[in-house]
């Protein structure tokens, strides 16, 4: 049996509604707009100079406008949040006195209308970071750059992003789960099960977040919120079935369009939004995809120690500081086709890099060069590998010529990625 809810609204909840769909109209334009492809939010905002005035006068902040860290618990961000808890405030007040003076009734509109925006926001955005998990493409796959770092060198962010690589089975399935939870809001009659799916699964970010200092926690934060403002209708219900062991109803959850004419109208707007988000998804991830994952040259992977280095005729010790100290190649997830070059004084060095692994030719330049495409910083190595994971590479640099003997390690000879995971432990 199922009833429609009615209820009387009181001052108190009227105030709180008309803040919360303010609120949410100011948070989300133009920045959480992640599920418009085509859309560059610096070309509509307003926020920029507003937030930097707001915060430099009500908070004392400096910012540097080059760099404002939009989107990572900044000084920017929190500006923002408390410009637009300001502005929430100051709309309401005049909301509500042009309310007492007309006497207009549409709360349950108004109501109707916020939850719409939360269950399409919360819906669309979880299922693009759902999917970004399913792809493994937000954390990345274990690469040789994280195998090769230590614990110590790691921050809580990178140190969670690496434990969330390791296992394609756990993250895949937190993204299954965004996923399906995010699809289920965008249907009235599922939306209870897909609010409750995702306060569970944003519970669970939130404190992962907070505990590994992940720097987007107020992100976090205000999609948790948003979840709970959904399942706020249900409280009631829960707290009976769950809790005090009793019987209940459902509730129908009323859509925005009411009308035969309006609902056509809804069902148009809706199919249009499906349509549009369900192919810019497919062009964006397969995009990604092709960008994160498509290694042309698998048997170059490699970590390799330099045990020699001969430029021009001369053997460089590893007291020089600029000494090659090892050759990362594909050592990125993030940058296939890439090589980091790490010096004996630990400064790195990104290269972009082709190959012909027939006639052993690896070609590669720096990645700030790599617009420029100037051949004046374009390495040019032969290389052959011998027995025991040996390698030498020659070739030249501008107008040195280059000797290097180097031992290598790849992904399968790290304990870490050598097994995976095993049913029977002790099964050899």
């Amino acid at each position: 049996m199922t009833h429609i809810e009615k209820r009387h609204w009181s001052t108190s909840s009227r105030i709180f509604l008309r803040f919360i769909f303010l609120y949410l109209l100011l948070y989300i334009y133009p920045y959480g707009f992640e599920y418009i492809r085509e859309l560059d939010t610096s070309d509509i905002s307003f926020w920029k100079e507003i937030t930097i005035w707001f915060g430099e006068v009500f908070l004392g902040w400096e910012f540097d406008k080059r760099n404002l860290l939009n989107g990572f618990d900044s000084k920017y961000d929190y500006s923002r949040f408390l410009l637009i808890i300001v502005l929430s405030l100051i709309g309401t007040t005049i909301w509500m006195i042009i309310d007492s003076k007309f006497r207009f009734n549409y709360n349950s509109k108004l109501k109707r209308l916020t939850r719409t925006i939360l269950r399409y926001h919360i819906g669309l955005t979880l299922i693009i970071y759902g999917l970004s998990k399913v792809f493994m493409l937000q954390f990345g796959e274990m690469d040789l750059d994280r195998l090769e770092n230590t614990i110590g060198n790691h921050n809580g962010m990178s140190y969670l992003w690496t434990f969330m690589s390791y296992s394609k089975f756990y993250t895949m399935s937190t993204g299954w789960v965004e996923v399906i939870g995010g699809v289920l809001l965008l249907f009235r009659r599922s939306t209870f099960i897909g609010s409750f799916i995702l306060f569970i699964a944003m519970l669970n970010v939130v404190i992962i977040d907070i505990g590994y200092d992940v720097r987007v926690k107020m992100f976090a934060i205000h999609l948790l919120l948003m979840t709970l403002l959904l399942i706020s209708n249900d409280l009631r219900r829960m707290m009976n079935f769950f809790v005090l062991n009793k019987p209940t109803k459902s509730i129908i959850e009323q859509p925005l369009f009411s009308g035969q004419k309006s609902k056509k109208v809804g069902y148009i707007l809706k199919s249009s939004i499906l349509l549009y988000f369900t192919i810019s998804c497919f062009i964006n991830f397969s995009e990604r995809i092709h960008s994160q994952t498509t290694n042309r040259y698998p048997s170059l992977t490699g970590f390799h120690e330099v045990e020699t280095q001969i430029v021009n005729g001369d053997t460089i010790p590893k007291s020089i500081t600029i000494r090659w100290k090892n050759i990362s190649i594909n050592g990125s997830s993030y940058r296939p086709e890439s090589i980091k070059i790490t010096h004996m004084d630990k400064q790195e060095h990104y290269y972009s890099f082709k190959a012909d692994t027939i006639k052993k030719i690896i070609d590669f330049h720096s990645l700030n060069d790599l617009e420029n495409g100037s051949e004046n910083d374009l390495y040019k190595f032969t290389y052959d590998k011998l027995e025991d994971n040996v390698y030498i590479f020659q070739g030249t640099y501008k107008e040195d010529t280059f000797w290097i003997k180097t031992k290598v390690k790849t992904p399968k000879d790290y304990r870490l990625t050598k097994s995976g995971m095993r049913w029977i432990t002790d099964l050899k």
